[in-house]
């Protein structure tokens, strides 16, 4: 297969509203013409891509963005992550996501699992593990609060794992 050629025009930088407190790893990738706006304590790990081509990008306060990830609105109607939400690594998120969510590749304190579909329109219910070819159970343990816990403990490691160069993704 012979190698892709290089653009002859470099890749735009989108609009972008940035909390302050977000950590965004240099090697993290904002391109686009939408704009992308990015909440408080929002983690962006490196090589993460986020493509505003086609519509606008709402990342939430306190997600993570993990290695490998591409978020990219499929049209101009844009796309929303909700507040504590993490998207796992090599994760392709083309719709807005709920609150408390955790996409692995694959609502609100949902989960799906390894290889699983939902289709354009369909309602995941709160609390809902889909798994297998759409099996779906939903999970009453009532963790919903030591899921935030960890998740701000990881939030904060990472602050410090993971250089964080902001400026380069404003224009």
């Amino acid at each position: 297969m012979p190698p892709k050629p290089r653009p002859t025009e470099p890749i735009s930088k989108p609009p972008t509203t940035l909390a302050s407190s977000i950590v965004i790893a240099e090697g993290a990738s904002l391109t686009g013409t939408y704009p992308i706006k990015i909440g408080a304590n929002t983690v962006i790990h490196p090589r993460a891509k986020l493509s505003s081509a086609h519509g606008p990008i709402t990342i939430g306060e306190s997600c993570i963005i993990c290695e490998r990830t591409l978020i990219s609105p499929p049209d101009a109607g844009g796309l929303v992550i909700g507040d504590g939400t993490v998207v796992e690594v090599n994760a392709v998120v083309e719709g807005s996501v709920g609150t408390g969510s955790v996409v692995e590749v694959g609502g609100r304190n949902c989960k799906l699992g390894p290889l699983t579909k939902v289709l354009d329109g369909e309602v995941v219910e709160d609390n809902t593990v889909i798994y297998g070819s759409g099996q779906r159970r939903v999970d009453v343990s009532g963790t919903e609060s030591a899921r935030r816990r960890l998740l701000e403990r990881h939030i904060e490691s990472l602050r410090v794992l993971i250089p964080s160069n902001p400026s380069k993704f404003i224009n």
